[in-house]
């Protein structure tokens, strides 16, 4: 069975797992506590970071864009990646979008503030960033 290593609060995590459960594989998943500094896991990703994707067949591969293309080259049964040449760049563009401005703008001024830095230990939440991540949601979402 693969194994996802991931932290339950990712974003990028989790987009693996939604692209795991649209095609139906089932994977291991270990949360990867990242400021521990496995060297086990750095063995794996260098970088440091989650979602960390092993496959049945040992290969290893890092990044949420990296292992979501990797699923769909290698399970192309149910397709996440529909339609044509064009269609299929509207996606990527949509993801890339998600996984960029999205976060900067609402994902890390709302759960880096509110639960990373409490989780942490790394200072007080900054009401105004809350405060743009709030703003930023709606906009983002409409």
């Amino acid at each position: 069975m693969p194994t996802l290593y991931h932290l339950w609060i990712s974003p990028f995590c989790r987009k693996v797992r939604v692209s795991l459960g649209e095609k139906k594989i089932e994977a291991e998943t270990k949360v990867e506590q990242i400021w521990d500094r496995r060297p086990e896991f750095l063995a794996m990703n260098p970088d440091g970071t989650v979602p960390v994707f092993v496959d049945d067949n040992g290969t290893v591969v890092a990044n949420s864009g990296a292992i979501s293309e990797y699923i769909e080259e290698t399970r192309p049964d149910v397709p996440l990646l529909p339609g044509d040449a064009a269609a299929r760049a509207e996606i990527r563009r949509l993801v890339a979008w998600f996984d960029h401005k999205f976060n900067t703008e609402v994902t890390e001024m709302l759960v880096g503030e509110k639960l990373m830095k409490r989780f942490l230990g790394t200072g007080e939440p900054s009401s105004a960033a809350i405060r743009a991540g709030h703003t930023n949601i709606a906009t983002h979402l409409s």
